[in-house]
């Protein structure tokens, strides 16, 4: 899953982002509400956004009216230091989705960043279950028949996009477009190396086969 972080003091910028990819994330990072917004207009594959509300060029009040108007619905989770009520409502008046006030424990801010695409993709909990395969979000583990599987990272990726997306065919572009930053360019045969991967790792042995290609489209967990 791809997120835009949008935090001008770097330090922390750096915190979270490191933070995030260790928890099996795609991280980009803006400095201000301006290239942030370019961003956003250039990639259109952030599954959420992570948003301080005083940022340079375009505050994160407006960069968020900004996004909303233009039509995306990605959640965006805000972060200030300011705690006064009337900033809150404001956002969530305008869509912000969550908020969090600074200083923040990562692991609140990770919960939040879980819950919010949970709930996007509809999900209940923090497991995910397809068939006797089982993946912990929250710990990034993955099962099945009860049997642990090792994963790299970006296999954790790819398996667990596809399981959020069950039942739907996601076409290549869209795995490397989320699942790639935007200083990456995966090679054209890339993601079908990882998929060679995960199959040898979740479908090896077993009957039923989980994860299907759809020639010249995509794949797909049913």
């Amino acid at each position: 899953m791809r997120i835009l972080l949008v935090e001008d003091e770097k330090p922390l910028s750096n915190a979270i982002k490191e933070g995030l990819e260790e928890s099996g994330f795609v991280v980009d990072t803006a400095y201000d509400g301006e290239s942030a917004l370019s961003k956003i207009e250039i990639e259109e594959s952030y599954d959420l956004i992570i948003l301080d509300i005083m940022i340079p060029k375009l505050d994160g009040v407006s960069l968020l009216k900004k996004i909303r108007e233009l039509g995306y619905k990605m959640p965006v989770l805000m972060l200030t230091a300011k705690s006064e009520v009337e900033i809150k409502v404001k956002t969530f008046g305008i869509g912000a989705d969550d908020y969090l006030t600074k200083p923040f424990d990562f692991r609140e801010l990770l919960a939040r960043v879980h819950a919010l695409l949970r709930r996007t993709k509809d999900i209940k909990t923090g497991i995910i279950t397809i068939d006797d395969l089982e993946i912990d979000t929250e710990k990034m583990e993955v099962k099945r028949g009860g049997k642990a599987i090792k994963l790299t990272k970006k296999e954790y990726q790819i398996l667990l996009y596809l399981a959020m997306n069950k039942g739907r065919v996601v076409e290549k572009s869209e795995l490397e477009n989320h699942l790639w930053d935007e200083n990456s360019t995966p090679w054209s045969d890339t993601l079908r190396t990882h998929i060679k991967n995960i199959r040898r790792k979740v479908d090896s042995g077993y009957e039923k086969k989980l994860i299907k290609t759809i020639p010249g489209v995509g794949y797909e967990i049913e």
